[in-house]
């Protein structure tokens, strides 16, 4: 067998590489490549031989090559590069090693390159930051999540009887101009830490949601004549619906305070005035979700809000929906609203995305699930009237004795009879008892025996007909959730107004 010599052996081993092999000289031509590099570039060898990289490849790609080429010849030491190159065939990242080559004496006669194929690598090493991104937000949720139901059962007890009190205070006092500005203070301040509270929750996904069949068109139409009033004369707000009237599965008011802090963040990005145009449309989503920010297959509904304000660069609208963040200055931003818009998505089974440049505007999309077709008549059917108030007798069971006591008086001063149980035990005798209540309102969480779901179930065992409605200042648990949809009883979350217990009785007895 006859010994190959080293020539034949080199140019064997240089063609059987997958990495791109080159050779120039020292006018920046072609001498040599493997067909690894003729692949790449998209033409047969004898086609880039002698020609220069200005005439191989696109001038931006050219470019970067020649410059790094001549970073190696001032140097005279081999130099390592990685970057990304576009030829006929597409596009490609690349590691590459470029170094001198010499005659015998010593003497420089071009430059050599080995180029690695690394796109894959990049897409794994982009894929590998973008989940570690999403874990890091993802910990961070959860520990404000933590953080805030720590503290919101009793936070908002304690903005409950504030709230309540300072209502009966106004309706109670006579009418003077210094005291009524005194108690406004009182309930702005008490539901704003109210909406504080609710914006934490919100983000970490932890927020109570009613979710319904909403009809959007019909929806977006209303807030777009709240928001002519709430964002000014100088900023023009218009819609532009899907004619086919799109019905999601959202909780309507949580959607309704997302669509209002995305604007409310338009209208400050527009301080000289501007436009503000609510687009709704649908879109059907069948890839396989990469990360936790991906949708999931399916159809949704996107609410879209466009604003032609000053538009912000990459890394702050990266940082948007993170808590705490904001643009603002002089103390006039929580950094809580897009937090809370991005929490309501995420948690209604959606997501929320935000395309923006400086001095192009803003838009934020909201990704929502799209109802079933079977719910969409629920959605389309006009609102039921608002029922007139009948005295009633009303049972109150609460465990905290200044809440029981304030909802007690606020029922009292809306004209009812009012019973009142601290636990479980002692609320069945009532509703079992003369004087029976004909509505059952009880916290959710019970220091002692039965929590208020278990109560709910005993309590229509006895009377299946019972209406109920819960209320709670804070229900984290999942499972709980899940229990209080399967009842039918509506929810209100403390703090509550008077004129909000109101409605949430009128409406629960007028089924």
């Amino acid at each position: 067998m006859a010994i190959p010599n080293s020539y034949d052996i080199l140019q064997a081993v240089i063609e059987a590489t997958p990495d791109a092999i080159f050779i120039k000289d020292l006018e920046g031509r072609y001498v040599l490549i493997n067909q690894a590099m003729a692949r790449f570039v998209g033409k047969p060898a004898a086609e880039i031989i002698g020609k220069h990289d200005l005439e191989v490849y696109p001038e931006e790609t050219a470019r970067r090559f020649i410059e790094a080429d001549k970073q190696v010849l001032a140097s005279g030491k081999p130099h390592s590069f990685e970057g990304v190159a576009t030829s006929e065939t597409g596009t490609q990242a690349y590691l590459v090693t470029k170094g001198l080559y010499r005659d015998h004496d010593g003497e420089i006669l071009g430059l050599f390159g080995i180029s690695h194929d690394i796109t894959e690598l990049r897409l794994t090493r982009e894929t590998l930051d973008h989940t570690r991104e999403a874990l890091f937000r993802s910990q961070k949720m959860e520990a404000v999540g933590q953080l805030t139901g720590g503290i919101a059962h009793d936070f908002n007890n304690i903005l409950a009887i504030i709230l309540g009190n300072a209502e009966l205070l106004r309706a109670h006092l006579p009418e003077d101009p210094y005291t009524d500005e005194i108690i406004d203070s009182v309930l702005r301040a008490t539901l704003h830490g109210r909406d504080l509270t609710g914006h934490l929750l919100a983000f970490s996904r932890r927020r109570l949601l009613n979710p319904q069949p909403v009809n959007l068109n019909a929806l977006i139409a209303d807030i777009v004549r709240l928001l002519g009033r709430t964002l000014g004369a100088t900023i023009h707000v218009t819609s532009a619906t899907n004619g086919d009237a799109p019905v999601a599965l959202v909780d309507p008011s949580a959607l309704e305070a997302a669509v209002l802090n995305v604007a409310l963040n338009a209208r400050d990005a527009m301080p000289e005035g501007g436009a503000l145009t609510i687009r709704t449309s649908t879109v059907d989503i069948t890839e396989t979700p990469a990360t936790d920010d991906d949708l999931k297959p399916g159809s949704y509904v996107v609410v879209a809000l466009e604003d032609t304000g000053t538009g912000m660069p990459p890394a702050v609208a990266a940082k948007v929906f993170e808590p705490f963040f904001t643009t603002k200055t002089g103390g006039r931003g929580t950094g809580l609203g897009l937090s809370m818009v991005y929490g309501f998505a995420k948690q209604s089974g959606g997501t929320v995305s935000i395309a923006s440049e400086p001095g192009q505007g803003t838009t934020v999309r909201m990704f929502l699930p799209l109802a079933a077709v079977e719910q969409h008549a629920l959605a389309l059917n006009t609102p039921p009237l608002e029922t007139p108030a009948v005295p009633r007798t009303i049972l109150v069971v609460e465990d905290e004795p200044d809440v029981r006591k304030i909802v007690r008086r606020q029922l009292e001063s809306l004209g009812h009879r009012v019973l009142v149980a601290e636990a479980a035990t002692e609320a069945l005798l009532l509703i079992s008892g003369p004087g029976a209540p004909e509505l059952l309102l009880t916290d959710v969480v019970l220091a002692t025996g039965l929590n208020g779901i278990e109560l709910a179930a005993a309590a229509r065992i006895a009377r299946p007909k019972l209406p109920v409605i819960f209320m709670s200042g804070y229900t984290a648990v999942p499972e709980a959730q899940q229990r209080i949809r399967e009842t039918g009883a509506p929810l209100l979350s403390k703090p509550f107004t008077t004129r909000q217990l109101e409605r949430a009785v009128n409406a629960v007895c007028a089924r």
